[in-house]
């Protein structure tokens, strides 16, 4: 062999290191330090996207509560590392009442009255039903509907 052919394996080493091993080892290192810094009452999100509170954190296993009174046991593994921004701020009160701004979207307009909502359901129903056939039926070929 001579000394370009070792040059050119020696590069494709070199750039298969910095390209796929080294990028592994630093996330590896970074999950390493994320789960080393969780402490009970840190928010977290799940990889699959649930956000929760850790109540308790074992070696393998952490128990996260997602809302209040509701908990899971969950594998440490399940934690992202992607920081958790909250949205939205939750209160134990049940009854929050809405703020009306006096805007009025479409989507937020009042339902509508018993009568109309009757009168639709009528509408429906008698369009999806089939009109009555003295022939034989899917549901039992043998007869016919009453």
């Amino acid at each position: 062999m001579d000394l370009s052919t070792l040059a050119l394996i020696a590069l494709m080493g070199g750039a298969v290191y910095f390209l796929m091993i080294r990028p592994q080892q630093k996330k590896a290192k970074e999950q390493a330090a994320h789960m080393a810094s969780m402490e009970p009452g840190s928010r977290v999100m799940m990889v699959s996207g649930i956000i929760g509170t850790i109540k308790y954190l074992g070696d393998k296993q952490a128990i996260v509560e997602i809302s209040p009174g509701v908990e899971m046991t969950i594998d440490k593994r399940a934690i992202s590392t992607q920081p958790v921004e909250d949205e939205f701020e939750y209160a134990d009160d049940a009854g929050v009442a809405a703020v009306d701004d006096g805007t009025e979207d479409d989507a937020l307009a009042e339902p509508a009255t018993t009568a109309e909502l009757t009168a639709a359901e009528t509408e429906t129903t008698a369009a999806s039903e089939p009109e009555d056939t003295d022939g034989p039926t899917w549901d039992a070929p043998g007869t016919t509907r009453n």
